[in-house]
């Protein structure tokens, strides 16, 4: 039985070992509540004077002997990992999937991964662990966190203040739990109303935070997130591209993210381009995005057609227990190809779990005859923000960085008809929905080399325009 992990960073946080029980820990990414989980399950290890240590994997370890796996459901943070017992293997990921961990258990062997690409060449059925869940070699797959479990429900009647006054103070605290002592840490800024409210409260905490964005020239959000930077004195790069260098990212991106989902990659490649240029020019540790906004607060435009408040709940959670294997995925792949950790303050666990006590009409609220997505994470930020950016339409990333259809207009017009027709069908059940997603299959199968089952596991966006 052999456990490994790679460490990044200069903060030892990542292994747990235990003598006495033969145990060991190996974890991916943060637990944000570390010192006191360690502090509350007895966890005594030794600090070093004048240097910075994190006790996450740990305390996880400390709490698992404690408490068993429901230490998982304690840990507040974006996590994954493996976790050997003894003669028993363990492999965990927290309740969003912030952090990936794919699993290729046989009569033969039982292997786990951060990566699909790992696994692969073995031509055996991975399946990624979905998030809440741990895997033991024991007793196979368990979930310990459920979101559909029941919410704790508020006291009405409950104002519209308070709702906005909660989600500031949760999103504050989540971007001060996502800033480490010690670490470089820059922001992804689209001029969209999230990534500006991520990096509106990530200035107050860093001194001359540095906000890259990408987009084409004269784009929509292009001028807002400059607009953004000046007003406030923000060190700023901006990156346009062109059709050219979409085309050029192409197999690299496909590489990286691990899927061939056509809007996927779609919004994939601008952020690949902008985590090759961070890298190039200061090698941060992590980059703050605003991802999660349209997935907790309504922010996709199909929704406000949803006006019965049980079937708009019930799309928000199909959106979240997706997530993990799209844009979440894109999150957690792309900028980490370039040694570079994303981290999304709007996921943490507990905004999230807010989230889904706040009523439907203040998510999708009709203001003048016009129905405004998001709009109490707005309301929430309408002091911190300039009005003009806080209420303005919201742009779909690859849209708004002015590359939507770039790709889309550019396959359908260099594959024909012929070779659509002949060539759609991956597998008995799944066909490819354009040429653009044609060319992604022919590139990730190349690659990869998928097997049916593995391929039946991948997630797919439901509709191109979200």
């Amino acid at each position: 039985m052999v456990v490994g992990a790679n460490q990044k960073d200069m903060i030892p946080s990542i292994v747990g070992v235990d003598v006495k029980t033969n145990s060991i820990l190996a974890l991916d990414g943060h637990v944000y509540n570390a010192d006191f989980l360690a502090t509350k399950y007895g966890c005594n290890v030794p600090r070093s004077p004048g240097k910075l240590e994190r006790l996450d994997a740990t305390a996880l370890l400390a709490g698992y002997f404690a408490i068993g796996i429901d230490i998982f459901k304690e840990a507040i943070g974006s996590f994954s990992g493996i976790l050997k017992d003894g003669e028993t293997l363990i492999g965990f990921r927290d309740p969003i999937g912030g952090k990936p961990l794919y699993v290729c258990d046989t009569d033969s062997f039982l292997l786990f991964a951060s990566e699909l690409k790992a696994l692969s060449p073995l031509q055996e059925t991975i399946v990624p662990l979905n998030p809440g869940q741990v895997f033991s070699s024991r007793e196979g797959a368990k979930k310990y966190f459920d979101f559909k479990s029941p919410q704790n429900s508020l006291p009405h009647p409950i104002t519209e203040d308070f709702y906005a006054n909660k989600i500031r103070e949760l999103l504050k605290n989540a971007v001060r739990d996502n800033i480490c002592p010690g670490e470089h840490v820059c922001a992804l800024l689209s001029g969209g109303i999230d990534s500006t409210i991520v990096v509106s409260l990530a200035k107050d905490l860093i001194k001359n935070l540095h906000a890259y964005t990408v987009a084409v020239e004269g784009s929509n959000d292009l001028a807002y997130a400059q607009r953004y930077t000046k007003a406030y004195n923000l060190p700023h790069t901006i990156v346009t591209i062109t059709i050219d260098d979409l085309l050029k990212m192409i197999p690299d991106v496909i590489y990286a993210l691990e899927t061939f989902d056509a809007a996927l990659i779609r919004s994939a490649i601008p952020m690949f381009i902008i985590s090759k240029k961070m890298n190039e020019d200061e090698k941060p540790d992590v980059v703050l995005t605003g991802e999660g906004g349209d997935e907790l607060f309504g922010g996709y435009d199909y929704l406000k057609a949803l006006s019965n408040e049980q079937e708009f709940n019930r799309e928000l959670l199909n959106l979240l227990e997706i997530e993990h294997k799209t844009g979440l995925q894109r999150v957690d792949r792309i900028p980490y190809h370039f040694s570079i950790e994303a981290r999304a303050p709007l996921f943490d666990r507990r905004l999230v779990e807010f989230s889904f006590q706040i009523p439907h009409d203040l998510k999708i609220r009709e203001v003048g005859g016009k129905k405004i997505e998001k709009y109490i994470l707005r309301r929430a930020f309408e002091k911190d923000i300039p009005p003009d950016f806080v209420w303005r339409e919201k742009e779909k990333f690859s849209k708004g960085v002015g590359s939507q259809f770039f790709l889309r207009d550019y396959f359908q017009n260099h594959i024909s008809d012929e070779e659509f027709e002949s060539e759609k069908r991956v597998t008995d059940t799944l066909v490819v929905r354009s040429k653009e997603e044609l060319y992604f299959w022919r590139i990730f199968n190349s690659k990869f080399h998928p097997t049916p089952a593995t391929i039946s596991q991948l997630g797919f966006t439901s509709s191109y325009e979200i």
